[in-house]
């Protein structure tokens, strides 16, 4: 292809090759003193409207390289900002307002008494970055990178978080989840506490389970009525399941059956990790190939009465999980159908009968952990 049909073709679809140098903060701001408000001694004070894209652009890149700068006591509105590279840089007392930073790079940053109003941050990589008395009101981090060093002591009503990418390494603390365009740090100064989370991702569920009386009303329900069936489909295995959850819906339980396809970015035991910690009991046929590992992995997280019923094959599982769990209640199947539902029904009996007792003893034990946990 020659150099002339190649031009024609990316000036037709916007294409262009950057420049070899990239254009540095100190070299934008002294060519577009018309859009910079300044006070004192040439500091900047307000940037309306910045063009940060450019009009040499190729996609998945910008020609302005804004690494390792310190701004400070700045408003910036309105920004198109696309793919700006902003890494290594500290940010002080700077107010976001309204402006779009999409696939935007802010690694290793330092955000600190900052204000973010209605800004867009989809897809744009905070890796590293660090946030401390800051305000992230209604902004949108969708699909945003965000393995950040630390969040501390920040606003995050109105944060739109789907399918945020976080780690577990993260430290996230005091993240205030009511209405106010105020730092932290000036709702203390009112004397008041504000309500809190200490994840972002459970921040917006946390606000609904406050403020919405029908979730928490559902939440209670799951708690209270439902339980998760695991067992074999092959071989009469799934029939067995049906019968029992049959069984089950004439006594107002919610029964589920895992025979479905896994969420998307979980797999197969991560998703019934999840049904078992929303469930008021287990019953699980051990014949299951995968049965002792399901159980395994909820009970490594969480304490639920479970109904086994299982035959004498030598081949049987070994309960490992039993160990963890002192309300595991077992039952041995001889092949009788209508056996094996008299014993449910009477293990099931046996747990309604003592699951207040089960509750004070499990939270008790959450509390004890808690407190050797903050004491060491």
């Amino acid at each position: 292809m020659s150099k002339r049909l190649k031009k024609e073709i990316n000036d037709l679809l916007g294409l262009h090759d950057l420049p070899k140098k990239k254009i540095t903060w100190e070299e934008w701001v002294k060519s577009n003193t018309s859009s910079i408000e300044f006070l004192g001694n040439d500091k900047i004070d307000y940037i309306n409207s910045p063009d940060w894209i450019g009009n040499v652009q190729a996609k998945g890149a910008n020609l302005h390289d804004f690494s390792n700068s310190h701004l400070k006591d700045l408003t910036i509105s309105k920004a198109s900002a696309e793919c700006l590279n902003f890494e290594n840089s500290v940010f002080e007392n700077v107010t976001f307002d309204d402006g779009d930073f999409s696939t935007a790079f802010f690694n290793n940053c330092k955000f600190i008494n900052t204000k973010f109003n209605k800004t867009i941050f989809t897809r744009a990589d905070f890796n590293g970055a660090s946030f401390f008395n800051c305000n992230l009101n209604r902004i949108n981090l969708s699909d945003a990178k965000f393995c950040v060093k630390s969040i501390e002591e920040t606003v995050v009503y109105g944060v739109s978080a789907w399918n945020l990418k976080t780690c577990e390494d993260s430290i996230q603390s005091k993240l205030v989840i009511e209405s106010t365009y105020g730092l932290y740090s000036d709702i203390i100064a009112e004397g008041r506490i504000p309500m809190m989370v200490d994840d972002i991702e459970l921040a917006q569920f946390v606000f609904y389970l406050i403020n919405h009386k029908k979730m928490r009303d559902a939440i209670n329900t799951m708690n209270s009525r439902s339980v998760l069936l695991l067992g074999r489909f092959n071989n009469g295995g799934l029939e067995r399941l049906y019968r029992i959850r049959e069984w089950l819906l004439t006594r107002n339980y919610l029964p589920m059956i895992f025979d479905f396809e896994p969420l998307q970015n979980q797999d197969l035991v991560e998703t019934i990790v999840t049904m078992g910690a929303l469930s008021k009991f287990i019953i699980a046929d051990l014949s299951g190939p995968f049965v002792e590992t399901e159980l395994k992995e909820i009970s490594n997280l969480y304490i639920k009465p479970i109904i086994l019923f299982h035959s004498d094959q030598p081949n049987r599982p070994n309960i490992s999980f039993k160990a963890k769990n002192n309300y595991v209640h077992t039952i041995h199947f001889d092949g009788s159908e209508d056996a094996l539902m008299t014993e449910i029904g009477s293990k099931v009996s046996e747990i309604d009968s003592n699951y207040n007792q089960f509750v004070m003893e499990t939270n008790l034990r959450s509390e004890t952990k808690y407190s050797e946990g903050r004491n060491s």
